[in-house]
């Protein structure tokens, strides 16, 4: 749900804002987060679900480290000269930078802002024990690091922003979106380790991706394949055994959590039954099921 002091359409209009100040970024930045289930409604052969957006206000990005500069000026100069501003985070060292349009101020976080996010490889301190969760990607911008997100860079989505008229861009603008598959596998990886209060409504997105995504859930079996070709076996055997239990039946966790998130928003919500269908049948055809 959208802050109540923005409209759904301010928090797109925001989003479009940023797409545009990424600029050559875009080619090797990837939307991650809640606001990637809102573009697949967008995507050619994908179905769009009857039920509503689950809108998040914050803008994740997944992008590598270190970050090579492109088009000779930095990402951050690029959010400053487009009117962003920096909002540090308190109790990291260094801090995490959050990004929201100068009309917010510069004093405190916005509920609409961008935060940039990279993937996390091996253990979370280096050999002197220092924390390596926050990361300096390239001059001037840091990124909070996080397990798993490595799967994102694998066969990722090219979209066209500019058909999504909500976020107002005045010409094409091409971002990369995680495949569905990565997207599904990451999102599972990361649930157990989520703050309580996000995990309902992860497993939501996952359910309306599963939804949508239909007409090509052969492919993204492929991708799948791929994934367990290159990364860690007991992540999978992880991500089998977590669904098993959160969709062993109709009134199992995982499907009570997903209608929790439609409770208010919704006239009719969708029962147990054919939530867990939806679920099962996904998970079975794409390869992440035991």
């Amino acid at each position: 749900m959208t802050a109540p002091s923005q409209t759904t359409q301010e928090v797109m209009a925001d989003l479009g804002r940023l797409i545009d100040a990424l600029g050559q970024y875009r080619a090797v930045a990837i939307l991650t987060g809640g606001f990637v289930p809102v573009m697949y409604r967008k995507v050619p052969r994908f179905v769009e679900p009857s039920t509503p957006s689950l809108l998040t206000t914050d803008f994740d990005w997944t992008i590598p480290t270190p970050l090579d500069v492109l088009g000779g000026q930095s990402l951050a100069d690029r959010l400053a000269d487009s009117r962003f501003v920096t909002i540090p985070s308190i109790g990291t060292e260094p801090p995490v930078q959050r990004f929201q349009h100068e009309r917010f101020g510069t004093r405190t976080l916005a509920p609409v802002h961008a935060e940039f996010l990279s993937p996390l490889v091996g253990s979370e301190v280096d050999r002197k024990g220092t924390s390596k969760t926050v990361v300096t990607v390239q001059r001037g911008l840091t990124a909070q690091a996080l397990r798993y997100l490595d799967l994102l860079f694998v066969e990722p989505l090219h979209f066209d922003a500019g058909t999504v008229p909500e976020l107002g861009l005045a010409a094409p603008a091409t971002i990369l979106l995680p495949n569905p598959a990565t997207y599904v596998a990451q999102k599972l990886l990361a649930w157990p380790e989520r703050d309580p209060k996000k995990r309902d409504k992860d497993l939501a997105y996952i359910h309306e991706v599963a939804f949508l995504t239909q007409a090509v859930w052969p492919e993204l079996a492929v991708v799948v394949t791929d994934l367990k070709a290159r990364f860690p076996a007991p992540w999978f055997k992880r991500v089998s055994e977590l669904t098993d239990r959160l969709f062993t039946s109709e009134t199992a966790e995982g499907a009570i959590a997903i209608l929790r998130q439609y409770e208010g928003i919704l006239s009719s919500v969708p029962s147990e039954k054919a939530v867990r269908k939806v679920m099962v049948e996904f998970l079975n055809a794409v390869g992440l099921a035991s």
